[in-house]
């Protein structure tokens, strides 16, 4: 007999499924996006912000944050423009620092990288970049920075950069009279950013807890095949953020590659297609050489959404080492490096 939480979670997961159809965000049941789309990426709504977004997005980390790459970051950038991405992530925080080194001075090497080719090919792309500041001084001081980095006069999505739980006061700082939201909301109204989101790896509830005090347009959440086992963010988050009609970004999707580490899930499609048969948008992936973009997008072109069934064995294939895939959410030692 099944138990009452593998029944619970089966409910879940329908629910969240039967929103997703009802929305329209999958095609036909069953056919693959590919033949929808003549091979393609394919798109989804992101949210009320009324643009349509392809289902794999680049993200701003790997070879992009990584001082001395800068030719490998930018071919795989173009490469990612010309397989058809339309939405790259990234922050004033970037820049990866050798072990030792100071990683301060290295922030914004992931915005230069991508600034160098939004010169050449800005309205291919919507743009979307963060301030981890949580005062209206500091966020404006990102924001006229990252304008720089990027070689743009306008940012298409400002995000709050990693809403903590462990800091009580994090969603107080936000709301304050001199905080972010202030400049966040001053920057929308003179049309330097169109759009305004938050981001959080470790607290599915501080980010609910904003959405519903504050009409944010996306939010962008790690979500893997072992969210159940910890602070669920299917639970906790997907449910309210739908109803907001709020873009959903799913990131952390192989958990660093530690997703294959003990023969669990064994395949990045297995990972990929269980996010995206969640109501989510798109998914943001950082890469390392164009290969790996190239085999994402590959799985995403083929997706075809996951039975409840399918959803509930991937899950539960990740069990025995979930503590691992949900580093993010402090159940690891692993080195937390966002």
């Amino acid at each position: 007999m099944e138990n009452t939480h593998y029944i619970n979670r089966r409910q879940v997961i329908k629910n969240l499924l039967g929103v997703a159809l009802a929305t329209g965000l999958y095609p036909v049941a069953g056919m693959a996006y590919d033949n929808l789309n003549n091979g393609k990426l394919p798109m989804r709504h992101l949210g009320k912000t009324g643009y349509q977004v392809g289902m794999f997005s680049l993200g701003g980390q790997a070879t992009l944050e990584i001082p001395g790459k800068e030719d490998k970051a930018e071919a795989l950038i173009h490469r990612a423009l010309d397989l058809g991405v339309n939405y790259i992530d990234t922050s004033a925080y970037y820049g990866r620092p050798k072990q030792g080194e100071d990683q301060l001075p290295l922030q914004g090497t992931s915005e230069l990288n991508i600034g160098r080719v939004l010169k050449h090919r800005r309205s291919e792309v919507y743009i979307a970049t963060k301030t981890h500041d949580r005062t209206y001084n500091g966020a404006m001081r990102h924001l006229e920075k990252s304008l720089k980095n990027l070689q743009t006069d306008q940012i298409d999505l400002w995000q709050i950069h990693n809403v903590q739980k462990s800091e009580k006061e994090d969603v107080e700082k936000i709301f304050a009279e001199d905080g972010v939201l202030k400049a966040m909301k001053k920057a929308q109204d003179e049309g330097i950013v169109r759009h305004l989101g938050i981001t959080g790896h470790e607290s599915p509830d501080q980010l609910r807890i904003l959405l519903e005090q504050f009409p944010f347009d996306v939010v962008l959440t790690a979500l893997n095949a072992a969210d159940k086992y910890h602070d669920p963010v299917v639970e906790k988050l997907l449910p309210t953020a739908v109803e907001n009609n709020v873009g959903i970004i799913g990131m952390k999707i192989p958990a660093r590659d530690r997703i294959f580490l003990h023969g669990g899930i064994i395949t990045m499609k297995q990972a990929i297609d269980y996010v995206l048969t969640l109501p989510v948008s798109t998914i943001i992936v950082g890469c390392d050489t164009i290969e790996e973009l190239e085999e994402n997008i590959e799985i995403v072109r083929n997706f075809k959404e996951l039975s409840v069934d399918e959803m509930l064995e991937i899950e539960n294939l990740t069990q025995p080492y979930y503590t691992e895939l949900q580093f993010f959410k402090g159940l690891s030692q692993w080195p937390q490096k966002w």
